[in-house]
């Protein structure tokens, strides 16, 4: 380990967080969160043409495919619920993406004695 320490040169570079919470938070605003919006609510949508086509329609072959609509508009909200939660959580954990200034150590809950 020494040996390619001393071969290899190493660069030490500051990470700047605010520069890149700069260039983050547009992203996430602008593009990521909008997308999840909307698949979350195409997602609702499909559950609730399923739950529709399943007392409208009497057949067998209806309801199964009303039963199908249902449980892909349910796992689509799952799905994108925790996409905006992990999102969301990463986003406060590294720093704060929606003002752009990193989480400093007096913003940590500490535990208490």
């Amino acid at each position: 380990m020494l040996l390619a320490a001393s071969i290899f040169p190493t660069a030490n570079a500051a990470f700047d967080t605010a520069a890149f919470a700069n260039v983050v938070n547009p992203v996430v605003t602008q593009i990521i969160y909008p997308v999840v919006y909307v698949v979350f609510t195409l997602g609702i949508f499909l559950f609730a043409y399923g739950v529709i086509e399943m007392i409208v329609k009497g057949s067998a072959e209806a309801r199964e495919t009303g039963r199908r609509h249902i449980l892909f508009g349910a796992i689509g909200m799952f799905i994108m619920l925790s996409a905006w939660g992990i999102i969301n959580l990463v986003s406060k954990t590294l720093f704060d993406v929606q003002s752009g200034a990193q989480v400093n150590s007096s913003q940590i809950i500490s535990p208490t004695k």
